[in-house]
């Protein structure tokens, strides 16, 4: 969740284009730095009021756009934060990472999310058990339903 409401947001920006100091802004708002007024200052120019409205759910990249993202930011010489108002992201951290995964090797590799899932070695014996049980019983239930759907099949087909 953002730190600013949107009306909070709208207000900082709104004063600067008033000709208000951003040290007044950023001191009577609590903003962090200035740098983060400046940011909002130019979403607004570039996308208008709705840029900076918080965005209710966690936004998905796909990959195509990422690389289209990265591509322009090396063709154009631009900073991430250019990047970023160029193609309407909230922040240019983001881009940074794509970068950096980009380098790695492992932009393509989705992120798993959540808790890690436990590793055998670290179950006790009666985990394993059970586990290797749900397991076979899982398998087993796949198996029963693939044959029920065959005899329904043969049935059917006669």
């Amino acid at each position: 969740m953002s730190k600013f409401t949107y009306k909070e947001k709208q207000l900082a920006v709104n004063l600067y284009l008033q000709g208000v100091s951003s040290e007044k802004i950023v001191k009577k708002l609590n903003i962090a730095s200035r740098s983060q007024l400046l940011f909002w200052v130019k979403q607004f120019k570039k996308h208008g009021p709705m840029a900076l409205k918080e965005k209710k759910s966690h936004q998905e990249y796909n990959l195509d756009f990422k690389l289209e993202v990265l591509d322009w930011k090396t063709k154009n010489n631009a900073s991430y934060e250019a990047t970023a108002l160029h193609f309407g992201i909230s922040s240019s951290s983001i881009i940074y990472k794509w970068h950096k995964a980009a380098d790695e090797g492992t932009l393509a590799r989705p992120k798993r999310r959540g808790r890690p899932k436990k590793s055998l070695q670290s179950m006790t014996p009666e985990e394993r058990e059970i586990k290797l049980l749900r397991d076979q019983n899982q398998a087993l239930l796949e198996t029963l339903s693939k044959l029920k759907k065959e005899k329904a099949e043969m049935i059917y087909a006669r």
